[in-house]
Formats: C-alpha cells, sequence, structure tokens
C-alpha cells in the first residue's frame, strides 16, 4: 500500500512539473512567435536544464502540440458561458469572440493552422487535436440548436461556420493592409456578414 501511494505521489510530482513546462512554453508564445521559440529557451523559462525538459517532452513538437491544446481547452470554457447563458449569444457575438480570441493570440492561431495542415501528425496528437476542434463544433452546434435550429441541421452548419470564419482569419490576417487595427476591423466586418447570412438562413427561416 505504501509503495501505492508512493507510486502516485511520484506520478503526480511528474505531472506537475510538466505543468510548469507547458506554462512557460505559452509564456514565452505570447512574447513572440511559437516556431522562434526553442527547447532550450522554454527549459530556462521553466528553470530547469535543456535535457531535463526532454524527460516530459521527448520532441519540440509534443510539447508546442500539448501547450496549444491546453490553450484551446482553457479558452473554451469562455465560449461554453456564451452558449449556457439563460439568454444564448448570437451566432454574430460567438464568432466575433473566436476571431477576436485568435487575432489578439498570435501563437495559438499559428499553433491552430500548423496542426490543421500537417499531414503526419503522431496519433495521439491527433487525437488530442481532433477532441480540441470538435469543443467548437460541439458548442456551435449546441448554440444553433438553443436558437430552435434542428439537432441534424446545426451538425452540418456548425461544421460549415467554424470552417468559414478560420478561412476567413486565414485569407486576410496577412492582408496588406499595413494598419494592425485596420485589419482587425476588416476581419470582423466580413465575419459579422458570414453570420449575418447564416443567421437570415438558419434563424430567419
Amino acid at each position: 500500500m505504501a509503495e501505492s501511494r508512493f507510486a502516485e505521489l511520484k506520478e503526480k510530482e511528474k505531472l506537475a512539473r510538466k505543468q510548469i513546462v507547458i506554462e512557460s512554453a505559452l509564456a514565452l508564445f505570447a512574447k513572440k512567435p511559437f516556431y522562434e521559440v526553442g527547447m532550450r529557451e522554454v527549459a530556462d523559462e521553466a528553470g530547469i536544464s535543456p535535457a531535463t525538459i526532454y524527460r516530459y517532452f521527448p520532441s519540440q513538437e509534443e510539447l508546442f502540440n500539448e501547450a496549444f491544446i491546453q490553450d484551446i481547452s482553457t479558452v473554451s470554457k469562455g465560449f461554453e458561458k456564451l452558449v449556457e447563458n439563460d439568454e444564448p449569444a448570437s451566432i454574430d457575438q460567438f464568432a466575433v469572440k473566436f476571431v477576436e480570441h485568435l487575432i489578439e493570440n498570435e501563437s495559438s492561431f499559428q499553433m491552430m493552422t500548423y496542426l490543421m495542415l500537417k499531414d503526419d501528425l503522431a496519433h495521439p496528437v491527433m487525437g488530442k487535436f481532433d477532441s480540441v476542434t470538435k469543443i467548437f463544433f460541439d458548442l456551435f452546434q449546441k448554440l444553433l440548436v438553443r436558437h430552435g435550429v434542428d439537432l441534424r441541421e446545426a451538425r452540418l452548419y456548425s461544421h460549415a461556420f467554424i470552417a468559414s470564419i478560420t478561412g476567413i482569419l486565414m485569407t486576410f490576417r496577412n492582408s496588406s493592409i499595413k494598419d494592425r487595427d485596420a485589419v482587425k476591423a476588416h476581419i470582423i466586418k466580413i465575419v459579422n456578414l458570414t453570420s449575418d447570412l447564416y443567421s437570415k438562413q438558419l434563424l430567419d427561416a
């Protein structure tokens, strides 16, 4: 019994140290693009040796994937409130919050697109990424159902809508407009237009 408790304690300590590494990576991602952050830099931020960090993450890609997944999982809690409030958010409110988060958290967006486009992710990483993206599909589907859309239609439209919003952001984030605020305003204007089209199709029918 004592041996079992000792093993459990060691596992908890390992998970706690792993969490420190993830939080250190996220802190660095907030300062500069994730692809400019190296494992040595994360180790320094976490207060451990570069060799030690590999005990918790065998590769840089695994660390970055885990950090992104944790970041998005945390963010999704705010979206749950939008959906589950007594008066649920509108399609437009949900879409603008989604886009604003990705605009204001550039590294999150970069990691998301990297995972979306990479075709040789390890199966466990791909499974976790699928679970995270499913959160947003499911939340938007639930929002549509709360607004009276049939469940079967809501699932298909949730996939189409989230993909559309992500595509808008990917298309215009590097616009020739030099002013960052102007780029953001342009993206949100297009998102508003797209949301209006979906609202008219689904909610005003």
